[in-house]
């Protein structure tokens, strides 16, 4: 059983592409984020990635998951945008609301963006949020509690993350360790 599929070309070559979590029926439990790259001439798809669970179920967080999309690239040099939401437990009273961002680029799905939004648990009101362009190398953080302090800096982050070294909720990036 499948749910949150969407469609749209992903590794530039202006065929729709497939990306959508798998579930167990069995084990509702189980999820697998799948991606297959659309066919030309056949107009079917091929498998590129198949996630085990790792980064869509992470650390056994059944409802970690929230949403899957593609954001369409302004530009039409580059590759659409694979984005994969999360809310997951925080510490004290707290929820992370993370944001992944991948584009198929060196033949794989790098890491170019990664947000994360602090919030109250229940509310959907940020008190922090770090917003992280790989791309560009820079990092905003932002303290919503402070009469909105933010806070900008750009850092060398060397070789991008993939889709298969990133988990949620064990990734993060320290504004004030950069």
């Amino acid at each position: 059983m499948y749910f949150n599929a969407t469609k749209e070309d992903l590794n530039g070559d202006k065929i729709k592409d497939l990306v959508f979590v798998l579930r167990n029926k069995k084990s509702l439990k189980k999820r697998v984020l799948v991606i297959a790259f659309g066919q030309k001439k056949s107009r079917k798809y091929v498998l590129h990635r198949q996630d085990d669970g790792r980064f869509i179920w992470p650390k056994g967080n059944k409802t970690a998951f929230k949403e899957l999309s593609i954001d369409k690239s302004e530009d039409k040099s580059r590759n659409n945008v694979l984005r994969i939401d999360f809310l997951l437990p925080g510490k004290q009273g707290f929820e992370y609301y993370e944001h992944f961002k991948f584009r198929f680029q060196n033949g794989h799905f790098e890491l170019i963006g990664w947000d994360r939004e602090v919030c109250n648990k229940g509310s959907k009101w940020p008190r922090e949020v770090t917003s992280v362009n790989f791309s560009t190398q820079t990092i905003i953080y932002e303290d919503r509690t402070k009469k909105s302090e933010t806070r900008q800096k750009h850092f060398d982050y060397g070789r991008l993350k993939t889709l298969g070294t990133v988990v949620p909720g064990e990734f993060s990036m320290n504004y004030d360790k950069l």
